[in-house]
């Protein structure tokens, strides 16, 4: 089974984001499900088709442009892409620098107010979109520092315009307060989500008391390890019932569940929907042609 892949994003040397242009009909990441902590721009100057999000799946027409906060589980944009041509400009960048900023810049306020809805997942579409991509055209043969101004503009662009949220969930929503150890916790549940896992073997594997490890991670991250562990139960399992025809059974046990009417439970809980009905709904009705994964 395919796990949500992380995707180390590595800007040039010279850089400090990424920007990058792609024609390929298949994306070259090879984990065509994953998540990464920067912050993603998506324009695609043409074509209709389907996003697959988070637990979400939504449909654009005429080109797309979303901006995608930290952690927020996605496939490649080419996979649920139905016209024939399929083209794409990303810019993949730190926020936490750019929020930083607006503590000493007013002019940035209204930037760090877009980054905080982006939490969510944001799609702009209005044909103010393809005004907003066209400066991300240009920024592919610019020099560094006028891709950083760039970036700056488009942000600022975006922030003025009206958007949608994608309502998307992250894997795991980190505070600002976020410290290598609720990295550690947050590697440890993605790499072990399929077993069995408990907070107490979590706090052994991190040298802290259960009890203490628990009001840690609440502190750090607004929920408990159950809730968090739960959602990423949930994402991985959204992935699966659609991009794949294993049973709901299979499914609810390959991703953690040990019973299936705790899965079809917390599952509602989470999407607010069922299983059968987010499969049937997703995948019939919306006619979602994807690829299988091995």
């Amino acid at each position: 089974m395919r796990k949500a892949a992380f995707e180390k994003v590595v800007p040039p040397k010279d850089s400090s984001f990424k920007v990058f242009h792609c024609k390929a009909s298949f994306a070259s990441f090879e984990g065509r499900w994953h998540f990464h902590p920067e912050y993603e721009i998506v324009y695609l100057p043409s074509g209709r088709g389907k996003r697959f999000i988070g637990t979400r799946i939504s449909r654009f027409e005429d080109g797309d442009l979303i901006l995608l906060g930290p952690n927020i589980p996605h496939n490649c944009f080419n996979v649920g892409f139905e016209s024939e041509e399929y083209e794409e400009y990303v810019i993949q960048f730190n926020g936490a620098d750019i929020k930083e900023m607006s503590k000493y810049f007013k002019e940035f306020g209204d930037i760090e107010h877009l980054l905080i809805q982006a939490n969510t997942g944001l799609t702009v579409n209005s044909d103010k979109k393809h005004e907003i991509g066209a400066l991300i055209k240009e920024m592919v043969d610019l020099s560094p520092i006028e891709k950083l101004l760039r970036l700056f503009h488009v942000l600022h662009q975006f922030a003025q315009v009206t958007y949608q949220s994608l309502d998307a969930r992250q894997y795991l929503a980190l505070s600002v307060t976020t410290t290598e150890r609720v990295k550690d916790i947050y590697k440890i549940i993605q790499e072990q989500y399929q077993t069995n896992i408990s907070t107490r073997q979590v706090a052994n594997e991190i040298g802290m008391t259960e009890s203490s490890f628990c009001r840690f991670f609440l502190k750090n991250t607004g929920k408990t390890f159950k809730q968090a562990l739960t959602e990423v139960r949930v994402q991985n399992a959204c992935n699966l019932l659609v991009n794949t025809d294993n049973t709901i059974s299979n499914i609810a046990f390959d991703c953690g569940f040990n019973s299936l009417s705790l899965f079809n439970r917390l599952f509602k809980r989470v999407v607010d929907d069922t299983p059968n009905s987010y499969r049937q709904k997703y995948v019939n009705h919306l006619q979602v042609s994807i690829p299988k994964i091995a």
